[in-house]
């Protein structure tokens, strides 16, 4: 079970820790605990609230984002690849990127297309910050549109980046099916169906009893725009409901 620890208690701490974000189902923050937890490594974890000062913890990291980790006397982390990395070098067993160096490059690939700057992630944050803003709301969410940045246009032609993405993601997941294999990349699990899985928080969230988010939030992240919507191939679906029994903590713990 989660328990979270002070930020002076991360700053201190020796080992591996984490900062996550609280109360919301970061894809971000999900994918990067889950994926420590599959190494089996030790950590303790501190929250950041979302559109606090959080100064602590931006003192000691750098930014006022998360997650952040950080590895004994090394510097706080916040990007997913160099989380990723840290997590490898620590733990290289069960890897999480392939060893072929092909396979590996497409798992960075399609990491960076849902977690990375431009990515599935990236652009339904887009999509929640304009609904935000029409809905009135946008004073409330200025500190994360200030934080992130917000362009109309971008907002725009969202849904359509997003639908492009989901639907490569589907014909590479059955390319792999047709092959006997049940996974994104490779020939075992590996960091794409982990940021797969946590992902789809902010397309279709699992139930509340397994995404406790709370239910005034749960229209913001369930995606609603009709070209996701058609893009959003069952076989999607079935791949996040599968790892996520297999890889995820039951509920989430954010």
């Amino acid at each position: 079970m989660l328990v979270y620890r002070t930020p002076a208690d991360i700053v201190g701490h020796d080992g591996l820790r984490i900062v996550l974000v609280r109360g919301v189902p970061s894809p971000w923050s999900q994918a990067a605990k889950t994926i420590i937890e599959i190494k089996g490594l030790d950590y303790i974890a501190a929250p950041l609230d979302v559109g606090g000062a959080n100064e602590e913890i931006a003192a000691w990291s750098g930014q006022n984002s998360g997650p952040v980790v950080a590895w004994r006397d090394g510097p706080p982390l916040n990007r997913w690849l160099d989380i990723l990395m840290l997590a490898e070098r620590l733990a290289p067993a069960p890897a999480l990127l392939p060893a072929d160096p092909l396979q590996r490059a497409l798992a960075i690939g399609l990491g960076h297309e849902i977690l990375g700057e431009g990515g599935l992630a990236w652009n339904r944050r887009l999509q929640m910050f304009s609904m935000a803003v029409k809905a009135g709301a946008g004073t409330r969410m200025a500190p994360l549109i200030d934080k992130y940045g917000f362009d109309a246009d971008d907002a725009a032609a969202a849904g359509t980046r997003i639908a492009a993405t989901v639907r490569g993601l589907a014909a590479q997941l059955r390319a792999q099916q047709a092959r006997g294999v049940p996974y994104f990349v490779g020939d075992a699990l590996s960091c794409v169906d982990i940021y797969w899985t946590a992902i789809m928080n902010m397309i279709l969230p699992l139930p509340a009893a397994q995404c406790p988010i709370r239910e005034s939030s749960r229209p913001a992240f369930t995606a609603s725009d009709p070209q996701i919507v058609a893009a959003l191939d069952p076989i999607l679906v079935e791949h996040r409901d599968r790892i996520f029994k297999a890889q995820f903590r039951d509920p989430m713990e954010f």
